[in-house]
């Protein structure tokens, strides 16, 4: 029998562009300076964080740690859950954030580094969030379903977290998705697409992008989604009107401020399922990761992942 003191990490060693391997031994070393109990595993390629974390919750462990990027959360999260169901409801979550995005733990203001992870772990405070499910046609055309924490995104950035997942980070997370972006905005071509909340069509037309919030930030810090809670058992759903290339990049700023809602063309609305489909082919981003493409469906699990929090 597993102590329920002991932690498990799931570590991306790719994470921060390479800098995760190196520097974990100091952080391992740190936290049993500490006094914290930490097994760990390095994950090998993709998808593999999703299987440790389904393989150690078996075994018993209850307190797992991601230490990573967005996208090592995500694959995590969707080791908490098998068949549709949480593996173990008492399991809990911690974000250990290194790697180059950091937009979920951006909503949830915790700080970067060993020192400020240690903190959370000092105070002990937890919390319960929701967790979004999506539906979506993988590259084969094959149905798959995946969970996330963050921000989904139909269109531009899905094009744009393709492109960069696919080019060097050196730069950090924010430049690097700032030229991906720019890139994209100037090669993408807006979709006709039909989004339906709650089962009512809400949205309708050529759009450049949907996306379906459950926290706030995207891209290294763009503010998408300023009012989205991530315990309030809904979706905030963020529209952008068939925009052309130069008016996204002249509102570019108002995004990372969160001052892009009131521009015309730009549509807020809130609900608990979401189902898109487009005329044409668009790629799904979920929490910085480009898993597949539309038609998608989004459903909101209120209040299901138990995460430490600041």
């Amino acid at each position: 029998m597993i102590n329920n003191d002991v932690w498990f990490a799931v570590v991306n060693p790719q994470s921060a562009n390479g800098c995760t391997r190196k520097r974990w031994p100091k952080f391992l070393q740190r936290l049993e300076q500490e006094g914290y109990t930490v097994d760990f595993a390095y994950t090998l390629g993709p998808g593999d964080a999703t299987s440790i974390t389904r393989r150690v919750l078996h075994e018993g462990y209850t307190r797992i740690i991601s230490v990573g990027g967005d996208g090592t959360i995500n694959e995590v999260v969707n080791g908490f859950f098998i068949d549709g169901c949480l593996i173990n409801p008492d399991a809990e979550l911690a974000l250990f954030s290194h790697g180059t995005g950091g937009d979920f733990v951006r909503s949830l203001s915790i700080s970067r580094g060993i020192e400020g992870f240690i903190e959370i772990l000092k105070k002990g405070r937890k919390r319960t969030i929701d967790v979004g499910e999506v539906q979506f046609l993988d590259d084969h055309g094959q149905p798959r379903n995946r969970y996330f924490l963050n921000v989904a995104d139909i269109g531009l950035g899905g094009e744009t977290v393709n492109r960069v997942n696919r080019q060097s980070k050196l730069l950090g997370g924010k430049i690097s998705f700032l030229i991906g972006t720019m890139v994209s905005i100037f090669r993408y071509r807006n979709k006709t697409m039909r989004c339906k909340i709650d089962d009512k069509y809400c949205i309708e037309g050529r759009l450049n992008s949907i996306m379906v919030a459950n926290g706030r930030y995207i891209g290294g810090g763009m503010m998408i989604a300023p009012n989205a809670e991530i315990d309030d058992g809904l979706f905030d759903v963020i529209s952008l009107g068939d925009f052309s290339a130069w008016m996204l990049l002249r509102n570019i700023p108002k995004i990372y401020k969160g001052e892009h809602l009131k521009i015309p063309g730009v549509s807020e609305q809130r609900g608990g399922s979401v189902s898109i489909t487009t005329a044409e082919k668009a790629l799904l981003d979920i929490d910085g990761e480009q898993p597949g493409q539309t038609p998608v469906k989004f459903t909101i699990h209120p209040k299901s992942l138990c995460i430490w929090d600041v």
